[in-house]
C-alpha cells in the first residue's frame, strides 16, 4: 500500500513538473498597436489605443505621448484609455508592453491654456535680487542656456545680467558705459542690445554703441570677437567693421549672424566660428526680396535661426518676417503691411515686429511691439495671437494680458516664453498648455 502511494505521488508531480515547464516554454502573444483615437486635442483629453494583447493588468503597460509618461485610465487585451498629460505638444505615441515598446502615430496637441506672468524687474532702475526687488532699465537682448538660465542685455545700465529660472537677478559683466575688455566686473559695454549663447555657454553681444561683438566665455573674461570702428567692411575679427549690430543668434556650427541698422546700412552679416565676417543678404533701406545683396530690408531687428539653417527676421520697417535660406535667398514669410491681423502668410499685418525666436516644433514667436501683442507663426505660415491685448501691464490670461513695447523674446527647451517687456522694465514669461 505504502508503494502505491509513492508512486501516485510520483505521477502526479511529473504530470505537475510537466505542465508548469509548457506553460513557462508558450510564448506570450506578441502586443500590436494599430491605431489612436482622437489623434489630437488638449492636456487631459483621453485616447483611446487599439491594438492586440495588451492584456488587462495595468501595472504591465506605460502610454507615452511625444516621450511624456501619461496617466493609464483602462486596459483591455484590446484597448488602452489615456489621459494626454499636459504640455505634451505634438508628437509619437508609445505603448510599453511587458518591455516591448511599440511605436504609435502621431498625436497633434492642442493647446488650450496660456498664462502670462512677471518673473523679474519693477520700475526702471539699477538693482540685482530676487523677483520684483530687481531693477533694470530698458531690457533689449535675451537668450536662454540649457539650464534654464536667461540673460538679458541691459541697454541703459550697459550691462549683462542673468535671471534664474526661479527669478534671482544678478550682474554678469559691465560696469560704466564705455568700451574695456577684461574680467566681467572691469569690462565695459556702451548700450547692448542682441545676446546669443553658443553650445560651449560662450555668450556673444551687440555691443551696438561700440559696433562690436563681444564675447564673455562662462569663466568670466570679456573679449572682442569681431569688429572695430563704426563702418561697413567685411573682414576677419577686428578687421571687420559693423554698422549698429542690433540682434544676434547663432547656428548649431558655431556661425553667428547679426543684423545692422544704420546710415543707409540694412544688412544681416554672417561671423564664422574663427571670426570671419560676411554679408549674407541685404544693402541699403527698401523691401525687395531676392539673393544676397538684391534684397532689401527697413531696419531689420531680431533674428532667429532654425535646424535647417534659415534665418527669419523681424524687418521692422517693413512690418513683415522675412526668412533666408543658408544661400542668402531672401523672401517674405510673414506679413504685408502696418496692422494687426492674424492670418495666412503675407494676408497677416504687423506692426514694427523686434523680437524672433523658433521653437523645436518649427513655430515662430513674434515680439510684435508697436501692437503690444505676442503672435505665433506655425510653419505652414498661419499667424495668430496668442498673448497681449492694448497697451499697460497686466498679468494674466493670454490675450487679457498687457505688454508695454515687447522687444525681444527667446523660448526654452520647455516651450516656456520669455519676453523682455521693455517700458515695463520686466521679464514677463508666458507658459502654454
Amino acid at each position: 500500500m505504502k508503494n502505491l502511494i509513492t508512486s501516485t505521488l510520483i505521477i502526479f508531480l511529473t504530470i505537475l513538473t510537466s505542465c508548469s515547464s509548457d506553460e513557462e516554454t508558450t510564448p506570450k502573444p506578441t502586443a500590436t498597436l494599430s491605431s489612436i483615437s482622437p489623434n489630437s486635442g488638449p492636456k487631459a483629453s483621453l485616447v483611446t489605443i487599439s491594438g492586440t494583447n495588451f492584456g488587462n493588468n495595468m501595472d504591465n503597460i506605460t502610454v507615452y505621448f511625444n516621450n511624456l509618461e501619461a496617466i493609464v485610465q483602462a486596459v483591455t487585451d484590446t484597448e488602452i484609455t489615456a489621459q494626454v498629460p499636459a504640455r505634451a505638444y505634438t508628437g509619437l505615441v508609445k505603448v510599453r508592453v511587458n518591455g516591448t515598446e511599440l511605436i504609435g502615430p502621431e498625436f497633434n496637441y492642442i493647446i488650450s491654456d496660456i498664462q502670462v506672468s512677471t518673473l523679474a524687474g519693477s520700475t526702471y532702475g539699477y538693482a540685482d535680487g530676487p523677483g520684483s526687488n530687481a531693477q533694470f532699465a530698458y531690457i533689449e537682448g535675451i537668450t536662454v542656456d540649457t539650464q534654464g538660465n536667461l540673460f538679458v542685455t541691459d541697454l541703459f545700465n550697459h550691462k549683462i545680467r542673468k535671471i534664474t529660472p526661479d527669478g534671482m537677478v544678478s550682474t554678469v559683466a559691465g560696469s560704466n558705459q564705455g568700451f574695456s575688455n577684461g574680467t566681467t566686473a572691469n569690462a565695459q559695454f556702451d548700450s547692448p542690445m542682441g545676446i546669443t549663447i553658443d553650445n560651449q555657454g560662450n555668450l556673444y553681444v551687440a555691443d551696438t554703441g561700440n559696433s562690436k561683438i563681444r564675447k564673455i566665455t562662462p569663466n568670466g573674461m570679456v573679449s572682442t570677437f569681431a569688429g572695430s570702428i563704426f563702418g561697413d567692411v567685411d573682414g576677419m575679427g577686428t578687421a571687420a567693421q559693423l554698422t549698429y549690430p542690433r540682434a544676434l543668434t547663432s547656428d548649431q556650427l558655431g556661425n553667428l549672424y547679426v543684423t545692422e541698422s544704420a546710415s543707409g546700412v540694412h544688412k544681416i552679416r554672417k561671423i564664422t566660428p574663427n571670426g570671419m565676417v560676411s554679408t549674407l543678404a541685404g544693402s541699403t533701406e527698401g523691401d525687395a526680396d531676392g539673393v544676397g545683396s538684391v534684397a532689401h530690408f527697413e531696419d531689420p531687428r531680431g533674428i532667429t535661426v532654425d535646424n535647417q539653417g534659415n534665418l527669419y527676421v523681424a524687418d521692422n520697417g517693413n512690418d513683415r518676417i522675412r526668412k533666408i535660406t543658408p544661400s542668402g535667398m531672401v523672401s517674405t514669410f510673414a506679413g504685408s503691411s502696418y496692422g494687426d491681423t492674424d492670418g495666412m502668410g503675407t494676408a497677416a499685418q504687423f506692426n514694427q515686429p523686434t523680437g524672433i525666436t523658433i521653437d523645436n516644433y518649427g513655430n515662430l514667436y513674434v515680439a510684435d511691439n508697436n501692437n503690444e501683442k505676442i503672435r505665433k507663426i506655425v510653419p505652414s505660415g498661419m499667424v495668430i495671437t496668442i498673448a497681449g491685448s492694448t497697451r499697460g501691464y497686466t498679468d494674466g490670461t493670454g490675450v487679457n494680458a498687457q505688454f508695454y513695447k515687447p522687444y525681444s523674446i527667446i523660448v526654452d527647451s520647455q516651450a516656456n516664453l520669455f519676453v523682455s517687456d521693455s517700458e515695463n522694465h520686466k521679464i514677463r514669461k508666458i507658459t502654454q498648455e
